[in-house]
């Protein structure tokens, strides 16, 4: 493990232990008041004991009526109490999803880039169902199984065999509440498993309806999904039969014993050693006595959920790391570096690229050609960070990209990924970035940059128009124009653009062509990657990458005349497949058709 990864898990770690640390005061609160409530409940027994033995044989009415005026107001102190107890846990719960909302919405990021096929919030999930268990009836259970040898000892006091028996039903709760444990806790876990593994498919399916429906895939995917539907309901059903065996054998056990203690208590009675009087208290206090256990018993899968939540959550702070600490940097101008660089995608272990070395000075246009499935998009992770690099480095303004803080590099870098999902909002909101600072002005110098602001005043509500979830209100082309302005935001000096015209139309790909010329007479850094030439006319230097390996790199006028095909005429339509030197044609290589922003057809070899 690397001294960054040690120092960031430190940080999660110390994140959760602040966490547990805060609610340890918390918790003491709750159990002073636990001790008052537990206390206050032995107000019931207590005026059955004087009612009946004192009361009904004094026949005194005064009495009665001072305990009962007693009783009432211990009665209104106990729900004061317990109100008071039941929010200082809700607020407890509150503080600590507060204090770890943070980290954990860091972990599912962590969790999502280095496997983005999960499309996992687990972490977060934990986190809220932990809050849940703080507030719901099970929690103060917990805190009332610690007073229950104070029932014990009034029991006892009463007479011990009153004390005996509720030990003896105690005991014999516990054993049945270990063995609920044993037997259900596996079919528990494994059901949650199974209903979050639905619920992703649930979530794949909305995520391509239209697919499914245009392709006929309804039935199909209907039958996957009802598939992992059921194989869940099947676990959750035999969990629940489980744990409901075992909560109606604690609560007929539990009736068996408050009936058997009045038994007791009558026999008591009868050969005088108790007062029917203690009879009733025996009964009731014995009743509270084992009121937690039964409770847990009934709360088991709460409980195991719970469990199982905080040690998902553990784990996961564990295993992601926040950013760690980092010197403020001056702002990028855009020197790119990267020496003998091995990466590939983080869940996996193959490498996608191999061996890449290239520099190119702030101020350059790289163009990165390729046929599909090349790693051009894997380039553009690895330059941004976003896949570490596993043998190599990757240097910005001569620092190592992991050095730079995402909340200072990413606002100096304009990206453009080849597929362009926007987030739930406005396209003013997409446009900024949701930075709740942005003005105006900002917002339209980027879309008037992106050559997209006449389309946006077309749009119903102009920059106010809500995108929907992943800009599915948009089509393609849309997105792409709003994704280019996103990157353009604020004037980055570094800025990747993967396959921006691939879905353009022809006034698309001219105000592309516009942008990429401000952003060289500007002399911002610039990677395009690109299968369609009218994305390189503007390049300075080229890279040409196969199977994962940088076949040719150099300025353009030197590397375009090997990638095409011999006795091509530049300036010529149609265009013919690029390709290296040394390889053989390809199918679905890029197109070569230069195309100056004017719209005017001219030679690829010029500047």
């Amino acid at each position: 493990m690397s001294r960054q990864q040690s120092v960031q898990d430190t940080k999660a770690v110390a994140a959760l232990k602040g966490a547990i640390k805060d609610s340890r005061s918390i918790f003491i609160a709750a159990g002073v008041f636990g001790l008052a409530i537990n206390v206050l409940m032995l107000t019931g027994p207590l005026y059955m004991l004087q009612v009946y033995d004192r009361v009904l044989a004094s026949q005194s009415v005064p009495t009665l009526v001072a305990l009962t005026g007693l009783v009432a107001g211990l009665y209104i102190t106990l729900g004061f109490l317990d109100w008071i107890r039941q929010s200082i846990f809700t607020d407890a719960g509150s503080r600590f999803e507060d204090k770890l909302s943070e980290p954990a919405f860091e972990a599912v990021i962590g969790e999502n880039m280095r496997d983005p096929g999960k499309l996992s919030e687990r972490t977060l999930s934990s986190l809220r169902q932990i809050r849940k268990f703080y507030s719901g009836p099970a929690f103060p259970a917990i805190f009332d199984i610690p007073f229950s040898p104070m029932f014990y000892l009034v029991l006892f006091m009463l007479h011990w065999a009153y004390g005996l028996w509720a030990i003896f039903g105690t005991i014999v709760l516990v054993i049945l509440a270990v063995i609920n444990k044993q037997v259900s806790s596996a079919s528990v876990q494994r059901a949650e498993e199974l209903e979050r593994h639905a619920q992703q498919t649930t979530m794949e399916v909305m995520r391509n309806v239209e697919v499914m429906e245009a392709m006929g895939m309804r039935g199909r995917m209907a039958e996957k999904w009802r598939g992992l539907s059921d194989e869940s309901d099947q676990a959750i059903r035999k969990s629940s039969h489980s744990m409901g065996a075992f909560a109606a054998s604690t609560k007929v056990f539990r009736l068996f014993l408050q009936s058997a203690i009045l038994g007791l208590g009558a026999y008591l009675s009868i050969i005088g050693v108790s007062t029917p009087g203690a009879m009733i208290a025996a009964s009731i206090i014995m009743g509270r006595a084992i009121a937690p256990i039964q409770s847990l018993v009934g709360q088991w899968r709460t409980i195991v959920s719970a469990g199982t939540a905080w040690t998902a959550l553990k784990q996961q702070l564990e295993a992601t790391a926040d950013e760690a600490d980092s010197m403020e940097l001056p702002p990028i101008k855009g020197h790119l570096r990267l020496e003998n660089v091995y990466s590939g995608p983080p869940s996996v272990r193959e490498n996608t690229l191999r061996g890449i070395s290239l520099e190119i000075e702030p101020g350059d246009m790289l163009g990165v050609l390729g046929p599909s499935a090349s790693g051009k998009s894997s380039f553009a992770r690895v330059v941004l960070g976003l896949w570490p690099a596993r043998h190599g480095v990757v240097r910005i303004d001569g620092a190592d990209v992991r050095t730079y803080s995402r909340e200072q590099l990413g606002p100096q870098v304009g990206y453009l990924p080849q597929h362009v999902d926007l987030f739930s909002g406005s396209v003013m909101e997409n446009i900024c970035r949701f930075d709740p600072e942005a003005t105006p002005q900002d917002i339209v110098a980027a879309a008037q940059a992106a050559g997209c602001h006449h389309m946006i005043l077309a749009l119903p509500d102009g920059y106010n128009t809500p995108v929907g979830v992943n800009g599915s209100y948009l089509s393609a082309g849309q997105r792409q124009r709003v994704g280019l302005a996103r990157a353009l935001y604020k004037e980055p000096n570094f800025v990747i653009l993967d396959e921006p015209n691939s879905n353009l139309d022809n006034s698309g790909d001219q105000a592309l062509a516009n942008a990429l010329h401000a952003l060289k007479q500007r002399g911002a850094t610039s990677v395009i990657i690109a299968h369609r030439p009218n994305a390189i006319v503007h390049c300075t230097k080229l890279a040409v990458i196969e199977s994962g390996e940088l076949k040719a790199f150099g300025p353009r006028d030197e590397i375009l005349p090997k990638v095409l095909p011999k006795g091509a005429v530049p300036g010529v339509r149609p265009a013919q497949p690029l390709r290296a030197a040394s390889s053989e044609d390809q199918a679905g290589t890029t197109m070569v058709k230069a195309v100056e922003p004017t719209g005017q057809t001219k030679g690829t070899g010029q500047s």
